[in-house]
This record gives C-alpha cells, sequence and structure tokens, in this order.
C-alpha cells in the first residue's frame, strides 16, 4: 500500500496499548487530564498573546527566523501553535491527537528544523504556558500539580515528535527490511480487517443496521467536544414512531420490526457519510448532524418526513425533536438528549407527524408535514 494511504499512526504501528502504556510511563492519569482541562477557559482567552509571544521570541533569533522565511509561513505557523495550545488543555489525548503529534514532527523534520531548534521552541512554550497558569492559579493547591501535568504531557508529545525524527533518519534502513516482515504484515492486516469486522458488528443494531444506542452516546461525546473545539455547530434529531404500539398489537411484532428496518433503510440513504443514525431503543431514533444549523435540520426533518414508509396503505407518521449545541461548555450528551426529546415530545403533543425544534434556537420554530 502507498504510505501517503495511510496515517502516521498506521504507517508507524503505534496502537492504543502503546498509548496507554506510554501515559503511564510518565504517570499521566485521569487527574492530570482535569487539571489540565480545568486550565481550558483562560488559555483560550489568552491563546492570541501566548502565540504572539511565543514567536517574537522565535524570531528573534536569526537562524530560527531564516528557517521560517517569510509572512505567510509566519501565519500558518501561528494558526497551527494556536490549535496545539488549546489541544493540550482539551482534555482528548487519544489516537487522533498522537497522530497529529506525529505530524508536527514530520512536517518540522522535512523544512529542517533540527531537533535543538524543536527542543528550544518547547522550552519556551512550557515557560509561557506555566507563567500563565501560575498566576491564573496563583496560592491555589493544585497549582504544582496542574504545572506538573502539563509537564507530563509536553514529554508526552516530545516522545512522538522525535519518534518521527528518529524514524526518518531510519528510513533506508526500515526500507530494507520491509520484505523479510512483509508476511507477517500480510498476516497482521488481515487480523485486524477481521477485527474492525467484529467491531462494526457490535456497534450496530441488528434489526434496523443502523448504530445501537453505545456507539451513538460515544460518537454524540466526541461530536460536542469538536464542536467546543472549532466552534461548529451540531444538530441532534430525536424520533419516535407515532402509534407504533398500536401497529405491533394489530399487525404482530413482525410487522412493527419491518417498519422499523423500513425507518433504518431511509435514514441510511438520506444521511450523509458523516451523519450519524442509531436506533436509540424500541422505536426511537436519533440522528447527529455536525455542522448543521437550525435550517438544515429543519430541511433532513422534513424529507425525512415525506419519505416515511407506508404501512397498512397509510404512510407511517414520526414525531421529530430538535435541538442544537453551539459548543457551551455545560452543554454535555444528557442535556442535548434531553432538550431534543423534550421537543419530540412536543410534536407529539401537537399531534405527531410533524417536528419541533427547541424555541431557545428560534422562536417559532416548528415544522409540520
Amino acid at each position: 500500500m502507498n504510505p501517503t494511504a495511510k496515517s502516521l499512526l498506521a504507517q508507524m504501528q503505534i496502537h492504543e496499548i502503546e498509548i496507554a502504556r506510554r501515559k503511564q510511563l510518565l504517570e499521566f492519569g485521569a487527574r492530570d487530564v482535569d487539571l489540565l482541562v480545568s486550565c481550558r477557559d483562560f488559555i483560550q482567552r489568552e491563546v492570541e498573546t501566548l502565540v504572539a509571544t511565543f514567536y517574537e521570541k522565535q524570531t528573534a533569533d536569526d537562524e530560527i527566523a531564516l528557517i521560517i522565511g517569510d509572512a505567510d509561513t509566519l501565519t500558518r505557523l501561528r494558526a497551527a501553535m494556536t490549535r496545539y495550545t488549546i489541544d493540550l488543555f482539551s482534555g482528548f489525548y487519544d489516537a487522533e491527537y498522537v497522530n497529529n503529534r506525529l505530524r508536527i514532527g514530520l512536517v518540522h523534520k522535512r523544512i529542517g528544523v533540527a531537533p535543538k531548534h524543536y527542543l528550544s521552541a518547547m522550552r519556551i512554550l512550557k515557560g509561557l504556558l506555566f507563567d500563565a497558569i501560575s498566576r491564573h492559579r496563583h496560592g491555589h493547591p493544585d497549582l504544582a500539580a496542574t504545572l506538573q501535568a502539563l509537564d507530563k504531557l509536553l514529554y508526552f508529545d516530545t516522545e512522538f515528535v522525535f519518534d518521527t525524527y528518529i524514524r526518518s533518519l531510519l528510513a533506508e534502513l526500515e526500507s530494507a527490511k520491509d520484505h523479510a516482515v512483509q508476511y507477517a504484515l500480510d498476516l497482521e492486516e488481515k487480523v485486524l480487517a477481521r477485527t474492525r469486522e467484529l467491531e462494526e458488528f457490535s456497534r450496530r443494531d441488528p434489526l434496523t443496521g443502523l448504530y445501537n444506542q453505545r456507539t451513538f452516546m460515544e460518537t454524540l461525546r466526541r461530536e460536542l467536544a469538536r464542536v467546543r473545539r472549532s466552534g461548529h455547530g451540531l444538530a441532534l434529531l430525536y424520533l419516535d414512531v407515532d402509534r407504533f404500539k398500536q401497529i405491533n398489537d394489530a399487525h404482530g411484532h413482525l410487522a412493527g420490526d419491518e417498519v422499523l428496518r423500513s425507518i433504518g433503510h431511509v435514514l441510511s440513504a438520506m444521511a450523509r457519510h458523516y451523519d450519524t443514525c442509531c436506533r436509540y431503543g424500541g422505536d426511537e431514533f436519533c440522528v447527529i448532524l455536525p455542522e448543521t444549523g437550525l435550517e438544515g435540520a429543519r430541511e433532513f426533518a422534513l424529507r425525512l418526513l415525506q419519505a416515511m414508509p407506508a404501512h397498512d396503505g397509510e404512510p407511517v407518521r414520526m414525531s421529530i425533536g430538535i435541538a442544537l449545541a453551539d459548543g457551551a461548555d455545560d452543554e454535555d450528551t444528557n442535556s442535548l438528549l434531553a432538550r431534543a426529546d423534550s421537543q419530540m415530545y412536543a410534536a407529539k403533543a401537537a399531534g405527531g407527524g410533524r417536528a419541533c425544534a427547541d424555541a431557545a434556537a428560534r422562536p417559532g420554530a416548528n415544522l409540520t408535514h
């Protein structure tokens, strides 16, 4: 496989177990994560000043200024450093986070940033962040522990950055031994593929083929974290089949199952590849629409109401609740679900066959089909 088709994480065969082991060696645990997240708000407020000061110090060195080269490059570097600084306090240090650290190392190696330059830059960043935390946590009993948590995370990041430096230097040796291990890699790929198949099967609802509730909750947590980082919105739709018990009572559970399967097919056909549709339980479904505002959510709901399958000669009716997430710090999965669920009940109370949106998003945002 062409290396460009794989992530750096896959190329370097760094997996979740290895990531967890490195955290263990650094004694970086849940307490450290909580301490760093507690600093997120004031770091975000000061991040532009911190990054500006960082590059003032960097460009004061003629050798580093020559590597940076021009104003456009400096602008891109400042944007990347801003994202990195915010990510340090995001609370998510998973495979995606590690892959970004590996990419930083690769980019630095390619543009000619020597290890000495990288380490000096990290020392400057560490000093600026320590100063900011010390100002905001002055006299706080957790100050020392917070600084230590950041120190551990910076060591964690540096390990992965230098992994890519070392990998580049040993590229010829790696290429020479590829033939010897190809059979083992092929076998491992087959095992991983089978593992992914089994994992995907465990993530799906067997009746509808949609994601199950566990996978939905994991996805919603990640998407809310992404909303907080990016500022892009998210819409959540909570769906409930109207008079579903009557269908089961009148025609049997097999007929009810067929209705649920049909709804699953409709949702799968309508959803974008980055939307998430799930069977939440019984005759309830949920849909996550990333980077979608009220109008987009209402349009999706209307198309869904119009596309409902027929049963016993009549279209299946559905009540839909819409709630929007805008990245507020107090927004979590439970509160967003509760708002969408409340709007679903409002739609049902109004006669069903319609969608109601959270009034906090925009007054009068109801839709009927």
